[in-house]
């Protein structure tokens, strides 16, 4: 009996505890809302309202009774009982779904935002087997001779990246020109040319956020014709860069080449 009262007494003495919150509590609001007051921005008094409600609302918490003693055990009643609704399915996959999804939403980019250049054939998409390739014309993206990205390029490249992160795959960038021989300075040859053109296209995606460790570019220079260069139009359509978007899951580039 001694140790019982002894237990009893100390749990008594510390009930102080529980009061001692409180008054903290109420003294942590108070200096709440002198520092409310003193503020003179719109909106500070609903505010202030709300962070005071918060405030009692913890200060009512904590006054309710504390079970002490053993809970009590026993079986719930009148207690809602919720069906468990199914899951749905995942979405598809990037190899399941590809084919479709990205060439769908790159020819609603193109048609949408695009028509007029569709229209010109300054910007295309295609499909074949294995690839959704998405075709622009180098006058479309750069300067005669340049490979600085115009603003215009810049912009139609942001709405492509939305694609391409919305299903990431691999990409091979491919940067061609015409058979004339280049005219600047700054390049060696059309192989120089056609690669910085698809690198200065990379680099904009993968500022974009594009995975750098899904997209490359290439450089074919004039040996890879669309058609024959035999005049001026000719040439024109020649000079272009592709971004060829895999139908095949990878998880980088590297390996979906070489292994």
């Amino acid at each position: 009996m001694a140790v019982k009262s002894s237990s009893s007494g100390a749990q008594g003495r510390d009930r102080w505890i529980l009061s001692y919150a409180d008054f903290i509590t109420l003294l942590f609001a108070f200096f709440v809302a002198l520092y409310s007051i003193s503020l003179k921005n719109s909106g500070d008094e609903q505010r202030l309202k709300e962070t005071l409600q918060g405030v009692f609302d913890a200060v009512q918490k904590s006054v309710k009774p504390i079970n002490i003693g053993e809970p009590i055990v026993g079986e719930p009643k009148d207690i809602e009982v919720i069906e468990a609704k199914p899951i749905p399915a995942a979405p598809p996959t990037i190899e399941e779904n590809t084919s479709s999804a990205v060439y769908a939403l790159l020819s609603q980019v193109v048609e949408n935002q695009f028509s007029g250049l569709h229209a010109s054939g300054q910007i295309s998409v295609s499909e074949s087997a294995d690839w959704v390739s998405l075709e622009l014309k180098s006058g479309l993206l750069f300067g005669q001779g340049e490979y600085d990205l115009t603003n215009e390029a810049v912009a139609l490249l942001i709405l492509v990246a939305n694609v391409l992160k919305a299903y990431p795959s691999v990409i091979l960038v491919e940067g061609n020109t015409d058979d004339l021989p280049v005219n600047s300075r700054r390049l060696v040859s059309n192989w120089h040319l056609s690669s910085l053109r698809s690198s200065s296209v990379v680099d904009e995606l993968v500022y974009r956020g594009v995975d750098p460790k899904m997209i490359a570019p290439i450089g074919f220079s004039s040996e890879h014709p669309k058609v024959r260069n035999t005049n001026d139009f000719a040439r024109q359509q020649n000079r272009r860069v592709i971004l060829r978007i895999s139908k095949r899951g990878a998880d980088n580039l590297h390996d979906y080449l070489f292994q």
